[in-house]
């Protein structure tokens, strides 16, 4: 990313912002490796992270923030959303889940006590990874951190209730390790935005909700029925709540009209926040799809 989005840019520098830029794109490429881990070599890894990484590039400067000029200081769209949707076309296109090491696919004790302390960490700086283009304007910083962590509170009350919810009285693990997170998927397109505590909780809550009600209904069902197998749950975590964050941007913009860094009118911006949405998923889709099957359809020069 240092090298493909300098070049874009047209810079020679690295510098903090490229570095942190650099970071979006390696965080974008692990969501994706959530949708792929187990199945795919890791000489496939190689190939569909260099390519991915040009993809997220393209979609970030030049459709995002280039065409669109959308609102996404958190990177609902451009990390997370790209990132899930690019994991689980490149994950269909590989096909079913063949290999003998499938049954490592389930967890255990120790992966599970690993995977929380991970959760917190996640948890703790997140508010910061939504926060860290914003250091120099100060309220703005003030908005990304506040809104993130109450979008958070949000998404963990509605994760470790629905989870006892729905298995009769006791916590599913799956659903604490990464439903929690959920609203800070959500809240980082419009992070920024004086919508107020309160707005922020309830998109937290919404996504906690929707991520649980995934892992629960959707993922034994795309499985079953479309033969799409997604290892960790990116869509549930990533994808779902993206879309969940990309249409309350729709909305909440209405919320901070005035904001100076609103590219457009109210009316307008809310139509370029739709079609940011349209568009990511569908370049997401498209290139992740297309990347999966060059790969798969090598297997001379992507065997193990």
């Amino acid at each position: 990313n240092l090298l493909i989005e300098n070049f874009l840019i047209g810079s020679t520098t690295i510098s903090m912002d490229s570095i942190i830029n650099a970071e979006f794109s390696a965080a974008t490429l692990l969501i994706s490796f959530g949708a792929l881990i187990g199945r795919a070599t890791p000489l496939q890894m190689v190939a569909l992270s260099t390519a991915e990484s040009l993809f997220y590039v393209i979609n970030k400067l030049w459709i995002v923030f280039g065409f669109f000029n959308a609102e996404d200081v958190g990177g609902t769209l451009t990390i997370h959303m790209f990132g899930a949707f690019f994991g689980l076309a490149a994950s269909y296109a590989l096909g079913p889940q063949e290999k003998a090491s499938a049954s490592n696919n389930a967890a255990s004790r120790v992966s599970d006590v690993f995977s929380l302390v991970g959760t917190t960490l996640l948890w703790v700086y997140w508010p910061s990874f939504v926060g860290a283009t914003e250091t120099e304007v100060a309220a703005n910083e003030m908005h990304c951190l506040i809104n993130t962590i109450m979008s958070l509170i949000g998404s963990t009350g509605a994760a470790f209730y629905l989870s006892q919810f729905l298995n009769n009285g006791k916590f599913d693990a799956v659903h604490i390790q990464n439903s929690t997170l959920a609203g800070g998927v959500a809240i980082g397109a419009t992070a920024r935005l004086a919508m107020g505590p309160g707005v922020a909780f309830i998109v937290g809550l919404v996504a906690g909700s929707i991520s649980v009600l995934g892992y629960f209904y959707s993922s034994p069902y795309l499985e079953e029925k479309f033969g799409l197998y997604d290892t960790c749950g990116v869509a549930n975590l990533h994808g779902y709540p993206s879309v969940v964050g990309g249409l309350a941007s729709i909305l909440l913009v209405f919320l901070d009209s005035n904001a100076d860094f609103l590219a457009y009118g109210v009316g307008m911006q809310s139509t370029i926040q739709l079609m940011a949405v349209l568009a990511t998923i569908a370049a997401a889709v498209v290139s992740g799809f297309i990347t999966g099957k060059i790969v798969l359809e090598n297997p001379a020069e992507f065997a193990d």
